[in-house]
């Protein structure tokens, strides 16, 4: 709904002109014996008038009752308003200043005007007519030479307007001003004041008379609805050379422009739900569930670590904790033959093809396992062990990802096309709601490579802007990582996954003839002495292992990550116009503000990830940025 430019009053020379013509002040007729204080209606015939300079013209003002009936014998005054259109100025005065009704319930006022001002430029101004328990009527005077009338026939291009009905057309005509100088969306700016305006039933026609011949005239016309917002507009040009002496011609003025019009800066917030899973959130959820997969762990999850850092063959056996059997050399053959025999993983948990097998509490010969020795090392600790919640990490890993908000920033320019847009998107923070305790990133903190992207074309049709796809780096899975141990790991007491793995299997303990040994100097002391080896035999591939299961642990989130651009979203949104000016002061809503209702704006979003594409959905508001820089 645009903004219509506000009406100028002109100066008029009308106080010099009704002293110049004798004018005489006439007492205020008597109220009729039975004054009602409501319920008439006035009306001028016609409500617009031309007249030539130094000439007159006469307007009849009509008094009915509530049931339609004229009213006679009833006083009415009459005044002459100041100019409220035009760039000229004229001398005027009235018949009189009062009247009564005749019987037909109706008053005949006679406008004389003098001569134009030197420049000849039209001249309008306004005769109002009032009377005791009705409201006023307005009749519009344009004080011209131009003889030439054209009539305007608004038309809405319905295909553009979905579900909006268009109810009254209001026509604003710019005399010697041509379309190409207005700007729709700012009445306001245009070089020239328009004549009063004029609103008509939706495709309906209104002649505009005292059109000048020469140059050339805009008429603008607002498709307004119910609540009289305007829902689309547009302009079309009359050259005065193709006006007719004394005949109407028509022309048709297609509105084509929608409103309201979104340019300007806002203010996004989008709400993600990524359910069903991505397929990479199963890869990181295994790896984080390594520590409680099986009855002797984490025990057998250090041995596997320890073991495989004991490869003697890099290529053909990384360092991932996943043990290759015969590839780790004597000492990894001597404690291989040590480890318990195969068993099921803890009840509830699910093996992946690249899990290690699970081992019990004896090895083959029927002897105590390393599993079980090491898992002694934490008998004193137990109660701290189970404090650090290994075995609801999982879930937490779910949780963090079953919902993500997004706050972004959205500039709108007005494109090369009719109802086409220019967009730029700039993504400003990632909250993950569902955390422990809600957390924010911003994306400057972050570091995205690309976290703006400029030049988004975008349409208006039936009240819907639409976004094409467009692409960003979002890192999801680096930044739930960030937020994983921001808040999970934050509540254990350790800053990173490194940080972890140390507390934990830092818990583990020996005493050593006095000595308490922990975490991997307790590992060496036991399992060397098991083993029949001399101290230090497992030190550095214990540390080398610990580092390795805190570089997988971590590297695991890196399976939501994108090579390049990860992260593409397109959608639209209602264009939403809370004051009726025109100019859309929200994308989207959660409901309804005062008398205007919409739903939100929705996205469809890609994650191009490692471990897998994967489409999740969004809605998302806006509001308008007010307090720009």
């Amino acid at each position: 709904m645009i903004r219509l430019s506000r009406v100028v009053h002109l100066a008029f020379s009308l106080v010099a002109a009704l002293a110049a013509a004798g004018c005489t002040s006439h007492a205020p007729l008597p109220l009729p014996d039975a004054a009602r204080a409501s319920g008439l209606t006035l009306s001028a015939a016609p409500d617009s008038m031309v007249i030539r300079p130094a000439s007159s013209g006469r307007i009849r003002f009509v008094l009915r009752d509530e049931q339609g009936l004229p009213v006679p014998n009833y006083p009415l005054g009459f005044a002459i308003l100041d100019g409220n259109s035009g760039d000229g100025t004229v001398d005027a005065r009235l018949s009189s200043d009062q009247g009564l009704t005749d019987d037909a319930g109706s008053a005949p006022l006679e406008i004389i005007v003098g001569n134009l001002a030197g420049d000849h430029r039209p001249a309008a101004f306004s005769i109002k007519a009032t009377s005791p328990g009705a409201t006023g009527a307005q009749a519009d005077i344009l004080v011209t030479t131009n003889a030439y009338s054209v009539e305007i026939l608004p038309l809405p291009a319905d295909v553009l307007l979905g579900a909006t009905s268009i109810v009254a057309t209001r026509l604003l005509f710019f005399d010697d001003t041509t379309c190409s100088e207005l700007d729709l969306t700012n009445l306001n700016a245009a070089p020239t004041h328009p004549r009063s305006p004029h609103t008509v039933a939706a495709n309906t026609a209104f002649a505009f008379s005292g059109v000048a011949a020469a140059g050339s005239h805009a008429v603008v016309g607002l498709g307004l609805d119910s609540n009289t917002f305007v829902q689309i507009g547009g302009c079309v040009d009359i050259p005065g050379a193709s006006l007719l002496d004394s005949e109407t011609i028509r022309a048709t003025l297609f509105m084509d422009r929608l409103f309201p019009v979104p340019v300007g800066t806002y203010q996004v917030a989008s709400d993600f739900s990524l359910v069903p899973p991505p397929a990479a959130q199963a890869t990181i959820q295994s790896a984080w569930r390594q520590w409680v997969r099986c009855p002797i762990d984490p025990a057998r999850l250090w041995l596997d670590c320890t073991l495989d850092a004991l490869a003697t063959d890099p290529a053909s056996d990384p360092l991932d904790c996943v043990p290759v059997s015969g590839a780790d050399g004597p000492l990894g053959d001597l404690l291989a033959k040590r480890r318990g025999t195969v068993v099921a993983p803890t009840s509830g948990t699910t093996s992946r093809a690249t899990d290690t097998p699970c081992h019990g509490q004896n090895d083959g010969s029927g002897g105590k396992s390393l599993e079980a020795i090491v898992a002694d090392l934490f008998a004193g600790t137990s109660s701290q062990l189970q404090g650090i919640r290994l075995g609801a990490l999982p879930d937490e890993i779910a949780a963090l990802l079953n919902d993500i908000h997004i706050d972004s920033q959205m500039t709108i320019a007005a494109g090369g096309d009719v109802n086409s847009y220019v967009v730029k998107h700039e993504l400003l923070g990632l909250t993950f709601p569902d955390e422990l305790t809600p957390i924010t990133f911003k994306t400057t903190a972050l570091g995205l490579p690309v976290a703006s992207v400029s030049g988004i074309p975008a349409t208006l049709k039936a009240g819907q802007l639409a976004f094409p796809s467009h692409g960003f780096t979002l890192r999801l899975g680096t930044t739930t990582r960030y937020a994983f141990e921001a808040t999970s790991f934050k509540s254990r007491g350790a800053q990173d996954s490194q940080g972890l793995v140390n507390s934990v299997f830092g818990l583990a303990r020996v005493n050593d003839h006095g000595t308490v040994l922990s975490g991997c100097a307790a590992l060496d002391a036991a399992v060397c002495d098991q083993l029949g080896q001399g101290r230090n035999c497992l030190i550095d591939a214990c540390q080398s292992g610990l580092g390795a299961l805190a570089a997988k642990l971590a590297g695991a989130f890196d399976s939501l990550d994108g090579k390049a651009l990860d992260f593409f979203l397109s959608g639209s949104t209602p264009v939403v116009d809370l004051d009726g000016d025109g100019r859309a002061d929200a994308l989207g809503l959660g409901g309804r503000v005062g008398s205007v209702s919409a739903g939100p704006g929705l996205w469809s979003a890609t994650i191009d990830a490692k471990g897998g594409g994967y489409v999740i959905y969004g809605s998302w508001t806006a509001s308008r940025m007010t307090n720009l820089p």
